[in-house]
C-alpha cells in the first residue's frame, strides 16, 4: 500500500473512533469539570470504548463544548450501575430511577481526560461548516469530519 493510501486507511479507522453525543448542558458541564466520570445511557455501542467523545451541550448552550475519552462501556443491571457508579454519575437517585424507568439493564460509559474547548463549536457552525446536526443521542464521526474531530486536540 502506498504511503498516501496507508495514511487514508489510518485516518478512516481513527475517525471511526470518535463520536458526537448530545448531553444536557448541566451534565455536560459536570463531565468537563471532572465531577461526572460516568455517563449513563439506556443503550450505547460497546465498540465506542477507546473513542474520543465530543460533547454537544443541549439548549441553552447548543454547542460542542469539549471532549473526553471513553475508557469503557459496561452493560449492567440498573441496580448494579447505581451500586458501582451512582456517585461518579453525578445524578440523584430520583433522577436515576426516572431515567431508567421500564428497563432492567443499561450502560455505564466510563470517561476520562476531559477537555473544555476555549472556542466551542455552536450549532450553526456544526451545520454550516461540518454538515452535521445535533444528534438525538449520539453518532460516530467519519473522516469527512476530521476538522471537527481534531478541534482543539491536545
Amino acid at each position: 500500500m502506498a504511503s498516501g493510501e496507508a495514511r487514508r486507511a489510518v485516518d478512516e479507522r481513527d475517525a471511526k473512533k470518535a463520536l458526537l453525543i448530545s448531553i444536557h448542558s448541566h451534565y455536560a458541564q459536570l463531565i468537563l469539570s471532572g465531577k461526572k466520570r460516568v455517563e449513563l445511557r439506556r443503550r450505547f455501542a460497546s465498540e465506542a470504548a477507546g473513542s474520543r467523545m465530543l460533547i454537544y451541550a443541549t439548549l441553552p448552550t447548543a454547542a460542542v463544548i469539549g471532549h473526553v475519552v471513553i475508557d469503557n462501556v459496561e452493560w449492567l443491571s440498573t441496580d448494579e450501575i447505581w451500586h458501582r457508579y451512582g456517585n461518579d454519575a453525578a445524578i440523584s437517585a430520583e433522577d436515576f430511577r426516572s431515567y431508567f424507568a421500564g428497563v432492567e439493564n443499561g450502560c455505564a460509559v466510563l470517561l476520562s481526560n476531559p477537555k473544555t474547548y476555549t472556542e466551542p463549536v455552536p450549532l450553526q457552525d456544526l451545520r454550516s461548516t461540518h454538515g452535521l446536526t445535533a444528534p438525538q443521542s449520539y453518532f460516530f464521526l467519519r473522516d469527512a469530519h476530521r476538522e471537527l474531530i481534531e478541534h482543539e486536540q491536545d
